[in-house]
């Protein structure tokens, strides 16, 4: 029998508390949409609440449209104002479209499929931190 290999990276990924923390203090995700099976994005207006990203497009994004024939979403919100600041989550899923705000596209997306990394939890020294000793 043969074990797994030790963990060489720690964990920099985010509780299900830190996600919904991070994700109430951003206001603009990337969204990604298929276009005949290829990956296209946008910079598009995000509400965060109740565990749903809330997230709208421009009045004249195409991204509406392929959206409305194929409702798989990616939903990326990021920051890095400095190394250790960088943070991130990727939310998949289906959009789940509602009214219109004046012509604009607006759905939600639960947190069910998420990836999230905070690179203030990689070590600043020692085992994982990527500085080799002496």
């Amino acid at each position: 029998m043969t074990t797994a290999p030790e963990r060489k990276r720690p964990d920099i990924s985010m509780s299900r508390d830190e996600i919904a923390a991070f994700l109430a203090a951003q206001s603009r995700v990337i969204v990604v949409a298929l276009d005949a099976g290829a990956p296209v994005g946008t910079v598009a207006d995000l509400h965060f609440a109740d565990d749903q990203l809330a997230v709208t497009l421009r009045i004249d994004d195409p991204l509406g449209a392929l959206i409305a024939a194929d409702d798989r979403v990616c939903v990326i919100a990021e920051q890095f104002p400095t190394y250790y600041e960088i943070k991130g989550v990727s939310a998949h899923g289906r959009a789940a479209l509602v009214d219109a705000d004046g012509g604009r596209t607006r759905f939600t997306i639960g947190l069910d499929d998420t990836t999230s990394f905070d690179f203030g939890k990689v070590p600043r020294e020692g085992k994982g931190s990527g500085k080799t000793p002496g």
